[in-house]
């Protein structure tokens, strides 16, 4: 009697987003997980209390996100009545402050008021504070000043969980630099992908290897032989191919790969695994195209191997 296949179970994982009415909240969570473009979020509305949708990422996680409507009679109730629903096992709490408050003392109580309630239900939750409309400052210098002094306070109101301060805006590659930060720390077996990833671009003579959820374009890894920092050239591919993959949808034609070359550098985007799309930048000449797409098929093979046997996600 043949023994049955390893079934990969779904993880769960609750995510509750909090902030002032207008601050942003689905507007970016639409722009991530709905394919909006940030023009589309125009015609959205105020969220009535609290908008529950489950995502399916990378495969079997299944990300359950709380988006909470900000206006004050849904918030008093959140922190009162609801507080154990809401914070309760919840594995990422992300704050959205609104860069064009004009009431900040106002909105600092309120994150006192969501840690405090996270402490008593959600000890080991992962904070994300998400610095939003950061478009509106057009200075480099003075936006990058901005998001300091929102994550120095921030840093010392947040004690007993680990927080990262992000400046977002639905307009650029940030919002995805700050999301994909996100899931990266919710996928399981991450060291192991990662691993496989590196070995894949050493054993390809590859420059940069960088892994793609398929769904979202969410940057899920990425590496390269002299380990330069490209994360927000990652995540403005991230944007450029979700929009031309929507431009593709919008004539009829899908997505389906992508092969760019120049004297410089190939590069290739191709789908990998059934939840990921995998993108391979070459720079040696030597290396021709052709061997470098059936690296990728190979590794394919791979790393579906990898998740029939439950070492990572499909």
């Amino acid at each position: 009697m043949q023994s049955a296949m390893p079934m990969q179970s779904s993880v769960k994982k609750k995510l509750v987003i909090m902030g002032r009415s207008g601050a942003g909240k689905t507007s970016m969570r639409s722009v991530i997980f709905t394919n909006y473009t940030a023009h589309d979020t125009r015609r959205l509305g105020a969220t009535i209390d609290v908008e529950h949708s489950t995502v399916q990422f990378m495969g079997d996680l299944s990300l359950n996100i709380w988006d909470c409507g900000g206006q004050h009679k849904y918030l008093d109730n959140y922190l009162n009545e609801q507080k154990e629903n809401i914070f309760g096992n919840v594995e990422v709490l992300i704050y959205v402050f609104d860069l064009e408050t004009t009431n900040h003392d106002s909105e600092y109580d309120l994150y006192d008021e969501c840690l405090q309630n996270l402490r008593l239900y959600s000890r080991d939750a992962k904070v994300y504070c998400l610095v939003h409309k950061i478009d509106k400052i057009l200075d480099d210098e003075m936006k990058a000043q901005t998001i300091a002094r929102y994550e120095r306070t921030i840093v010392k109101r947040t004690k007993g969980f680990d927080v990262e301060v992000y400046g977002t805006s639905i307009w650029d590659h940030t919002i995805y630099k700050a999301w994909s930060r996100i899931v990266y720390k919710l996928i399981p077996n991450m060291t192991t992908i990662e691993r496989h990833l590196r070995n894949f671009c050493q054993l390809t003579e590859a420059s940069e290897v960088v892994l793609f959820e398929r769904a979202t374009f969410l940057v899920v890894c990425n590496t390269s032989v002299d380990d330069m920092q490209s994360m927000n050239r990652y995540m403005s591919v991230s944007q450029a191919i979700k929009d031309y993959r929507r431009t593709c949808q919008s004539v009829q034609a899908p997505f389906h790969s992508m092969e760019v070359r120049n004297r410089y550098y190939t590069i290739f985007v191709e789908p990998f695994t059934k939840s990921t799309y995998i993108m391979v930048i070459t720079t040696d000449p030597e290396v021709e195209p052709a061997v470098t797409k059936a690296n990728i098929k190979a590794a394919q093979s791979h790393f579906v191997q990898l998740a029939d046997n439950n070492e990572i996600l499909p």
